[in-house]
């Protein structure tokens, strides 16, 4: 009997006693869904990251599971991302995913979700520039294995940036080292795409990761695996970016004369219009201590810089910052993105500035104008310096600096749809005046009036005459004078 006479079977005990039942199966119900909830969020072991195929059209999307599944992906020009959508399936044999958006506006920002078990993974990206852009930002630093955590303060100075100035949100070049043993899965899911380092994994998100390989890649297998990009062979390619051409060197396969990628190296930057190149690789020619420097760069990587007018090799192996020059060519050691600092020694040859400092680097083009500048996380400026398109080197086979008077080398793009890069040199120092003409002979603008020491030199004409209008469509006549002698070339304009 119940306290108040009547027996357990009655109407108000069998109340409490399905109220009872109905709040254990609620809170049974509630476990299972965060069991489930936890249990999708499992299943994805890379969560989306965004790589560059070479082709500023397009844009490659990756990531990876731990089982079986099919996913969602769609993208647009806002968060909506109604633009298009397809389903992914897995490729190879670890459950990978990928996907290339294509039809991408020049330089336009992208959205774009991932629906994976379970999960909406959100990013943005920046398009590729068109092939006549004569504006680039981008960032490049390396070495970011062992320590995560430092590696993710790089991360987020870089996001800083790039939220102050979305010009940067282009691409991250690296110069390899990216974990610390390359041929164990768990370090690349431990290091470099822990979701726990939220900055890491928002860079990959939101930034193409452009990498040369490192030795502690290991066999590249790996490496490959998650960084598949178009290759020529081996780990070695290039590809062009605006008004940049870049060409990656892989250490780890011969690259010493009559090898394949050397021959491949030498035409890929002869065969290039680009008015701006840079060559990236892991172990650098000069440098300031740690890892001596590599005398496979400096004797057959650096004769093709100075003859095709590479501006700057950016190598990593060391852990510090460093730049060093050579008959022009900057030497950038950026290996302070989260590995163990070394201490530097500026003694070494060639070296102008050497830190002990975890840093990144920012680079600006403008027309014939470069502006370098490495960072630390906290802001703190390392090393500045500018380019104003003039470099010193060998000129091409079948021409000399020693021949009298200016001479036009090159116009870059031509023809244009905006400015143009003028490439010239000139035998010894002089004030060099730039006119632009008409075919009728009419002057409609004039730049680039100062001194030029001897050597090779860029300038850069905006497509504006004198008062500032872009000039219309037609065929100009460029035509450079030092007061001794005079040079032209034709230069056609797009509209």
């Amino acid at each position: 009997m119940c306290a108040d006479g009547r027996p357990p079977g009655s109407t108000g005990f069998k109340l409490v006693w399905s109220f009872a039942r109905l709040l254990v199966v609620v809170v049974c119900l509630c476990v299972c869904v965060s069991a489930v909830g936890s249990t999708a969020r499992d299943v994805t072991r890379k969560a989306p990251y965004v790589l560059f195929p070479g082709d500023a059209a397009q844009m490659e999307v990756h990531w990876q599971l731990e089982e079986t599944r099919t996913c969602r992906i769609a993208w647009g020009t806002d968060e909506s991302c109604s633009l298009g959508s397809a389903t992914s399936f897995e490729y190879g044999t670890d459950h990978q995913h990928a996907y290339t958006i294509e039809g991408l506006a020049p330089g336009a920002i992208y959205h774009y979700n991932v629906r994976a078990a379970g999960e909406t993974y959100r990013g943005t990206f920046r398009a590729g520039p068109s092939a006549d852009a004569s504006r680039l930002k981008f960032g490049a630093y390396g070495d970011t294995r062992s320590f995560p955590a430092s590696h993710d303060s790089v991360a987020a100075a870089i996001l800083q940036i790039q939220d102050a100035d979305p010009e940067f949100q282009s691409i991250v070049i690296m110069t390899g080292d990216l974990v610390t043993d390359g041929n164990l899965e768990t370090q690349w899911d431990d290091e470099f795409f822990d979701p726990a380092y939220v900055n890491i994994q928002t860079l990959l998100r939101e930034v193409p990761c452009l990498s040369a390989m490192g030795n502690h890649e290991g066999a590249g297998v790996l490496f490959e695996k998650y960084w598949p990009y178009p290759f020529e062979s081996d780990r070695y390619w290039s590809y062009d970016y605006g008004p940049a051409h870049f060409v990656v060197v892989d250490q780890y396969v011969d690259y010493g004369p009559g090898s394949p990628q050397l021959e491949w190296i030498a035409l890929d930057l002869a065969s290039s219009a680009k008015p701006w190149k840079f060559v990236y690789l892991h172990e650098p020619g000069w440098s300031a201590g740690g890892h001596e420097n590599n005398e496979n760069v400096q004797l057959h990587i650096q004769p093709l810089c100075e003859q095709h007018g590479v501006s700057i090799v950016f190598a990593g192996h060391n852990h510090y910052y460093a730049r060093a020059t050579v008959n022009g060519v900057h030497h950038v050691t950026t290996g302070g993105g989260g590995a163990p600092l070394y201490d530097p020694d500026d003694g070494y040859p060639c070296v102008v500035v050497a830190a002990k400092v975890h840093h990144f680097c920012k680079i600006e083009i403008d027309g014939a104008e470069l502006n370098f500048a490495a960072l630390t996380p906290g802001g703190g400026v390392v090393d500045t310096f500018s380019i104003d398109g003039a470099w010193v080197g060998v000129e091409a086979p079948g021409t000399s600096e020693t021949e009298p008077g200016i001479r036009i080398t090159g116009v870059h793009p031509n023809p244009t749809t905006g400015g143009a890069t003028v490439s010239f040199v000139i035998p010894e120092a002089a004030n060099v005046e730039a006119h632009i003409y008409t075919a009728g002979g009419r002057c409609v603008a004039a730049f680039a009036d100062r001194v030029f020491e001897t050597g090779r030199h860029r300038v850069w004409w905006d497509g504006r005459d004198v008062s500032g209008s872009p000039v219309p469509s037609g065929v100009y006549v460029c035509e450079l004078e030092t007061g001794h002698t005079t040079c032209v070339a034709k230069v056609v304009v797009l509209r």
